[in-house]
């Protein structure tokens, strides 16, 4: 379609129903493209005219062919999802018709984002887009765009690979209220390092205070989460914090098929124990927390920009179905 055939407008409230039309079909044609993503999400309205970002839709000769809304989102330094994402940026999302070009569309509604005056202010963006959609990925990396973070999954009934027996001499245990202050340690180790591979983040002067927030609710999360530690002697040399997430997109937005799955939150082994096989025997443990659970799957956000976590999580079975992509 040409730009003179395109048109561009703010949406307003008699839009949401068009724009919902718009995301139900494209989160069929994810679905097509990989099964493990949901046919439909109820998409709520708020979603769509945030209140704090603008909405820009492109109309076609037969009507909306897509849309490109932007809110706000910012993280005080004492958050421990400052330590995940950037401290401010604007959460982009994007619905496109079947057949519209991503490479024609995209730059066309960012023009307009940009031009919006709270991007003067906030110029960083993040758009969360499936593996499944590679004209929209070619389009994200043609704009700017690269990955900061991809969400992986692993079905439970892929066998698991040829993982190690015990480690010799490693305790795999539940850790306790004692642990708290040598796990955040170790969180805010893994955090530097994966810091010193991801510009992106901005990791606050009180992170190990964070790190200790973190691992409490990790530690506090009853039935439905576990903080598994491995141990030699009496050292924490890794752990593994896990829990259970109800994917159902028929009530709100899902990444995946409606079930239950097993989430892994964090991962940390130390840097001197790293590669001695402790990262997978933890993964063992985890793996047999989520069976007991009767999980239909288990995914794991890590960052492609990592060269450890983006080698050990493919090694296990885990393949891409998301990637945040980011834009300074």
């Amino acid at each position: 379609m040409s730009q003179r055939t395109l048109s561009l407008r703010q949406a307003a409230l008699k839009d949401v129903t068009a724009i919902q039309a718009l995301a139900d079909a494209q989160t069929a044609r994810f679905h097509a493209g990989d099964a493990r993503l949901p046919a439909r999400h109820t998409l709520p309205p708020w979603m769509i005219l945030a209140d704090d970002g603008p909405c820009w839709l492109a109309e076609g000769p037969a009507g909306v062919i897509g849309a490109l809304c932007a809110e706000r989102e910012s993280w005080a330094a004492a958050s421990p999802l400052a330590n995940v994402f950037p401290r401010r940026y604007l959460r982009v999302r994007l619905w496109l018709a079947d057949d519209a070009d991503p490479g024609e569309l995209l730059p066309a509604l960012l023009a307009r984002l940009d031009a919006w005056p709270g991007t003067l202010r906030i110029p960083a963006r993040m758009l969360l887009a499936p593996v499944c959609d590679a004209r929209l990925m070619a389009a994200l990396r043609g704009c700017g765009f690269a990955p900061y973070h991809t969400i992986a999954h692993r079905p439970m009934t892929l066998p698991l690979p040829g993982l190690p027996e015990p480690v010799d001499g490693l305790l795999i245990r539940t850790a306790a209220e004692w642990d708290v202050p040598v796990v955040a340690e170790l969180m805010a180790e893994s955090w530097r390092f994966h810091a010193a591979h991801q510009p992106a983040i901005e990791l606050s002067d009180s992170l190990l205070e964070g790190c200790m927030i973190q691992t409490r609710q990790l530690l506090g999360g009853g039935m439905r989460q576990v903080l598994l530690l491995a141990e030699r002697g009496d050292e924490v040399v890794g752990f593994f914090g896990i829990g259970l997430s109800v994917q159902d997109p028929t009530a709100r937005p899902a990444l995946f098929c409606k079930g239950r799955y097993g989430d892994i939150f964090e991962v940390a082994v130390r840097a001197d124990q790293r590669g001695r096989g402790i990262g997978r025997a933890l993964f063992r443990a985890a793996w047999q927390w989520f069976r007991r659970r009767n999980v239909v799957g288990v995914f794991v956000n890590y960052a492609p920009t990592n060269p450890l976590s983006s080698r050990f999580w493919p090694k296990l079975g885990f393949r891409d179905a998301w990637v945040n992509w980011w834009r300074p």
